[in-house]
């Protein structure tokens, strides 16, 4: 599986936010492979984005695109309330 996370926006789309990250799941160690495996699995991300986000008008946005052997890529797009702690946490790890 390889991630592929792009984030920009915030406080008045400052530019200094952007990042783009790019991680193969099957070169991490055992541990982490499966923490990511379970943060973005398709399913999760996809119930993810239906759930409401009020209040996210100045947060960042993540473009988050799964791609799993010889499959289509999936891509997801979220803002930042609307990914749990642990995810951000192994976004920042990646």
């Amino acid at each position: 599986m390889i991630i592929d996370i792009t984030a920009q926006g915030g406080f008045g789309g400052i530019t200094a936010a952007a990042m783009k990250k790019t991680i193969d799941v099957d070169q991490q160690p055992r541990q982490m492979q499966q923490e990511l495996c379970d943060a973005f699995e398709p399913r999760e991300l996809q119930r993810l984005t239906r759930t409401p986000c009020p209040e996210c008008a100045d947060r960042l946005t993540y473009r988050i695109t799964v791609t799993e052997g010889q499959e289509s890529p999936q891509v997801f797009t979220l803002r930042e309330d609307q990914l749990p702690p642990e995810m951000l946490d192994l976004i920042d790890q990646m």
